[in-house]
């Protein structure tokens, strides 16, 4: 996570980044622009008479809507007063905290995932409209591809369409991409998240962490106020309205705009009030007033004027001043991304975000020597690849552990430790390739449910604070020990019972096959996890191996 000090900063030269948007001479001469000693920046309307006040943050792409509206809000006879505090990407969550705001204004609902603990009125059932107006959309930004024309070319015969975006920068060497940070921006973090997210509703979750950790070593990231037009041949950059239509005129003769015919993808400004807030009378009737307002004839000019689309414009067919020569949008609209998908995006960018404590099991079974479907590999060769990989895609401050298990390999155990989990340093990076590079099947039977839960309660007695701690345990699925007593309805209880809020444990159990029998006995299985709330992974090819291995250092495989 960024800390408070960081945070700080960033709002900072965010704030600047959204006075020069305004013009600082013109805010100034309104008596809206405030830098605060303690740090913050913040465009704050200039009338003292009102006494009615909201404190709000905002992504800079939106505060310059809320110091256009601010000074009419202010004379009014139900007036209200704003101080914005501008913050964008991971940074606003503790902006909204630390300033004590009564509303935040982020660039994509998403970002609402990465602050669960946010005093925030949430969405209501199927992300519907909540309390307050709670996930309400007041504005909105496509987002488009800019490149080159034989690389638009490529694009349009592969489909023209985010999935073909994917697939190319999957497959083809000379396709690259260009992105705002994802960070400290929804242009790149929705940008990347949803063309990835095309790959995760066709292929699965696996997959999609699998192309977007490739398409990120082929990626430039813009940082700071910079916008992501592409700069070499073959680049793609992912560019948000707001910040294109300016750049127009400019972009180099030849350059092409993509829409994609797939999903419309933009940014959506959000309203997302904080219960103390809407708790307050004074406050809650100020909040009522500027969400009214953002949807009045004075709101929708401040929109435009800052370049974004009103919430009810956002059809394909009514694009905003300026905005005429841009390609159609699709009709379809890409949801906004889940917490655990945010998490993919940014654990790709940021190795940080990848620590966690890691207890990789591995059925040595016999069966786990037959050939992945696909490839004339065994299965715990190819697992034994991922293992060994594993440790070059997680920071210093992670831990790992190897464990193999059959039946009775360490007696009266079906499982055996291999290595001991501890801190990556050189020589325990080491030991963890030659650990994983040595798996080899050696028994005839599988303890599946008793490592199951040796497995969890080892990883919580290891548990760190504050820190993701996982079990992922591969398996050909089938549970062959006639010495155990222990069924899957006991292991459900025996999982109930061990379960700790306190230490939790992400428990993952990744499943070869692909059969009716497989796909029955891994539903089952999934159900006696669900104190534990486990998950299961069904994989069917071999390509799907490597995959899952990312997946696991991307945030794990709950989703």
């Amino acid at each position: 996570m960024i800390g408070k000090h960081a945070a700080r900063s960033g709002a900072g030269r965010i704030a600047v980044f959204a006075v020069l948007l305004l013009g600082l001479p013109a805010l100034v001469a309104a008596g809206i622009v405030v830098f605060r000693g303690d740090g913050w920046s913040a465009l704050t309307s200039g009338d003292s008479a009102c006494g009615r006040r909201l404190k709000v943050v905002a992504a800079s792409s939106f505060a310059p809507v809320l110091a256009r509206m601010a000074p009419e809000l202010a004379k009014a006879d139900e007036c209200v007063r704003m101080d914005i505090v501008v913050a964008d990407g991971r940074a606003a969550p503790d902006t909204v905290r630390q300033t004590g705001a009564d509303l935040w204004i982020p660039d994509d609902t998403s970002w609402v995932g990465t602050a669960p603990t946010l005093d925030l009125a949430r969405l209501g059932p199927e992300n519907t409209v909540g309390l307050g107006g709670a996930g309400t959309v007041v504005a909105a930004s496509p987002i488009y591809m800019v490149t080159d024309a034989p690389t638009a070319a490529k694009l349009r015969s592969a489909g023209d369409s985010w999935l073909a975006l994917a697939n190319l920068l999957d497959t083809d060497p000379a396709v690259r991409l260009a992105v705002r940070d994802p960070g400290t921006s929804g242009d790149g973090m929705v940008g990347a998240g949803s063309m990835a997210e095309t790959v995760w509703e066709g292929q699965g979750m696996d997959a999609s962490a699998q192309v977007l950790s490739r398409a990120y070593a082929k990626t430039t990231t813009v940082r700071g106020g910079g916008i992501a037009l592409p700069t070499r041949a073959g680049e793609v950059g992912l560019v948000a309205e707001y910040a294109l239509v300016p750049q127009l005129n400019r972009l180099n003769r030849g350059g092409a705009v993509l829409a994609g015919k797939d999903w419309r993808v933009a940014l959506r400004y959000t309203w997302f009030p904080t219960n103390a807030a809407l708790a307050d009378d004074d406050r809650a009737e100020a909040l009522n007033r500027l969400l009214d307002a953002l949807a009045g004839p004075d709101g929708v000019a401040a929109i435009a004027a800052a370049g974004l689309r009103t919430a009810r414009s956002t059809e394909p067919d009514e694009p905003p001043p300026g905005a005429e020569q841009l390609p159609a949008l699709a009709t379809k609209e890409m949801p906004f991304l889940g917490a655990h998908h945010v998490d993919h995006v940014l654990a790709t960018w940021y190795a940080e975000d990848r620590q966690t404590d890691l207890l990789v099991v591995v059925d040595v079974s016999g069966s786990m020597n037959d050939p992945a479907p696909g490839s004339d590999q065994s299965l715990i060769k190819l697992v034994a690849q991922g293992c060994a990989q594993l440790e070059n895609l997680l920071p210093d401050d992670s831990r790992i552990g190897v464990w193999e298990f059959g039946t009775q390999l360490d007696p009266p155990r079906d499982y055996r430790e291999l290595l001991p989990p501890e801190s990556l340093t050189e020589s325990h990076r080491k030991a963890t390739r030659d650990t994983c590079r040595q798996l080899k099947t050696h028994s005839s039977g599988t303890g599946l449910y008793e490592t199951i839960l040796a497995a969890y309660k080892s990883a919580k007695d290891d548990a760190r604070k504050d820190v993701p701690n996982r079990v992922v345990i591969f398996t050909d699925g089938r549970n062959e020990d006639r010495g155990s007593t222990l069924t899957l309805s006991a292991l459900n209880a025996e999982l109930k019972a061990a379960a700790d809020r306190e230490r939790p444990v992400s428990l993952s159990v990744v499943v070869f096959g692909d059969g009716e029998a497989t796909k029955k006995a891994s539903a089952e299985l999934e159900k006696a996890l669900e104190p534990a709330e486990g998950y299961v992974d069904t994989l069917s090819t071999a390509n799907e191996v490597s995959a899952v291995f990312i997946h696991v250092a991307a945030g794990g495989l709950h989703g």
